[in-house]
């Protein structure tokens, strides 16, 4: 999945050199991790931070079948985040069940999609927009949480 994440990238970003993120961090929340910071969200245990007070400029953050790149160098002048997302829907090593979606995310974590030209490599924006809102918690405790 992380290879056609990167090769979705490409096809939206090409101007942007993706040598560039080689140092990119790369997270794998394992399902403890992923139910620890479910968990702390929604018992009110993280402090709610602006997402501008995350220090981190870009990772890769990998949950479930998920894997979502998160860059704060944006065009959006509202955003703090770009996030690009592809997330396995089918059997495991399926691409053809892949969705894609980006979206950019303001200082409060309000998510906005944005709109791609149709490659083939995504579906409906309905349905974008619904596994969007999906990964917003743990997105948005992952990066509460590292900025402790």
């Amino acid at each position: 999945m992380l290879k056609e994440l990167i090769e979705y990238i490409k096809e939206y970003e090409g101007d942007n050199d993706l040598g560039d993120y080689l140092d990119t961090r790369y997270v794998r929340l394992t399902d403890q991790h992923y139910d620890q910071i479910a968990s702390a969200m929604s018992d009110g245990e993280l402090e709610l931070k602006k997402s501008s007070s995350c220090p981190a400029e870009r990772f890769f953050l990998h949950f479930n079948e998920t894997i979502l790149f998160v860059n704060k160098q944006t065009q959006d002048p509202s955003a703090t985040y770009d996030v690009e997302m592809v997330e396995n829907q089918g059997e495991a090593d399926d691409t053809s069940d892949l969705l894609f979606a980006s979206f950019s995310l303001s200082d409060d974590y309000t998510p906005t999609l944005k709109k791609r030209a149709s490659s083939g490599k995504t579906q409906d924006e309905n349905h974008q927009q619904l596994v969007m809102l999906s990964v917003i918690p743990i997105l948005k405790g992952f990066m509460v949480a590292i900025t402790d």
